[in-house]
């Protein structure tokens, strides 16, 4: 038993160590809550409304370039795996095309006055009616230009009180015309790495041995 929790640790050094010199990939959780709804012709196949829950995750990898040649601003653009979003209202499923990458986190330290920290995925999967889902958008901004001091991609969650505005929008081919959802989000957090999740794991497996 003593030689697999030394394996075991020696594994997760490794992996813990070898994670930040290859970059990593950061997976954020958010929760938000629906502000307005229009689906006038029921494409989306479930009945949105005000104050239902938003729930999803959002995907990138921090050795993503900056393809941006403004100063204070950066534009991290994904044409594959892992840059995703993925949001759900009420069973509707709202999700990057993984065939299909177009995403991109923007992030703009002063640039033009505002602290800006957006998701944008433009090719997305179409919903069960057949209806495309135009885009999937998450912006802050802040004014002030205090929510943050580097345009570089983050390994941690935004704190969401430091920023002024916040909306989710998840829109059809035809804004006004198709559907519109918009929200705001209330919560939002890193998930555990691999190594981490296998650390909680193995913790749990002893306590239960020990039991």
């Amino acid at each position: 038993m003593k030689r697999a929790i030394i394996a075991l640790l020696v594994i997760l050094g490794v992996a813990c160590s070898a994670g930040p010199a290859q970059g990593a990939i950061i997976t954020i959780a958010i929760e938000g809550v629906v502000d307005y709804a229009y689906d006038p012709h029921g494409f989306l196949g479930a009945d949105i409304e005000v104050g239902d829950l938003i729930t999803g995750t959002y995907t990138y990898h921090t050795d993503t370039a900056d393809s941006s040649p403004i100063e204070g601003y950066a534009a991290y653009w994904y044409y594959d795996a892992p840059g995703s979003i993925s949001l759900s209202v009420k069973g509707v499923e709202f999700k990057t095309d993984p065939t299909n990458v177009d995403y991109r986190i923007a992030i703009s330290d002063g640039y033009q006055s505002r602290d800006i920290y957006s998701v944008r995925s433009r090719n997305n999967l179409p919903l069960a009616s057949g209806i495309v889902v135009d885009e999937v958008y998450w912006v802050l901004e802040d004014s002030g230009q205090t929510a943050i001091s580097s345009d570089a991609l983050p390994t941690k969650a935004p704190i969401l009180d430091d920023w002024m505005f916040n909306r989710v929008m998840i829109n059809g081919p035809d804004r006004g015309l198709s559907f519109g959802i918009t929200g705001h989000v209330t919560s939002a957090v890193v998930l555990p790495e691999p190594a981490t999740v296998l650390l909680l794991v193995a913790g749990a497996v002893l306590l239960r041995k020990r039991k």
